[in-house]
């Protein structure tokens, strides 16, 4: 099991302002074991507008839920606080953030998760089986290609509850907060190939929410259009 920890540098403070002390390049996974997050979702309060940022913030609603137990939750926030590097804007437009927009971006050696608060966690490039992990916001990303977790792994258990064939897939991530799980899936949006297309299409840089799985094996899958 690979122990990163990590500090943001960027993140706002509870009183407004921004955590200036630090590696400007550090990353989750980098030699320093520290990690550089951006965090517009620091910004929760205002009445609509934070005083100390000018920012638009409109606190969570919920749209949909859906009792269960795996439940279907569709809920959203809205905040207008911008950082020199965002996350990608998600499926409802510039500001506002989903829990289905987390978003992981492949790079050549280096992974970024955005996820559903606007902010951007730096991993290393994982190769199948491996995991990085964030002590700041208490995180797992584990990479397929592997049937078991070493034995001391804290999420040897919650692995074996995945399917097969997703614990062997190289292409897919995975991640969790919890030893107790659930996982969020991320993968890619299954395209229906064109009628003169020989060879299947390369795999998109980068991963989507596709689904949950929680520590029962329970599964939940999420089907967007392209």
């Amino acid at each position: 099991m690979s122990g990163k920890p990590a500090a943001r540098q960027g993140d706002m403070t509870q009183y407004g302002g921004s955590i200036v002390q630090g590696s400007a390049g550090v990353r989750i996974g980098a030699p320093t074991g520290v990690a550089c997050s951006v965090c517009p979702g620091g910004v929760t309060s205002g009445h609509p507008v934070n005083p100390l940022l000018g920012a638009k913030v409109l606190p969570g609603e919920t749209d949909l839920a859906l009792p269960g137990p795996l439940p279907f939750i569709l809920s959203r926030t809205y905040s207008s606080y911008r950082t020199k590097t965002p996350a990608p804007v998600g499926s409802l437009g510039p500001g506002w953030k989903m829990p289905a927009d987390i978003r992981l971006q492949l790079r050549d050696n280096t992974l970024i998760l955005s996820d559903n608060g606007g902010r951007s966690l730096y991993f290393e490039h994982l190769f199948p089986g491996e995991d990085g992990y964030s002590r700041s916001e208490s995180l797992w990303l584990v990479r397929g290609g592997v049937l078991k977790l070493d034995e001391g792994h804290r999420l040897a258990a919650l692995w074996q509850a995945l399917p097969e064939e997703l614990r062997l897939s190289p292409h897919r991530y995975l991640a969790t907060n919890s030893p107790q799980g659930p996982w969020w899936l991320l993968g890619w949006c299954e395209r229906v190939p064109e009628a003169d297309e020989v060879l299947p299409a390369p795999l998109p840089p980068y991963r989507v929410l596709t689904g949950l799985v929680d520590r029962f094996g329970r599964t939940q899958s999420f089907h967007r259009e392209a």
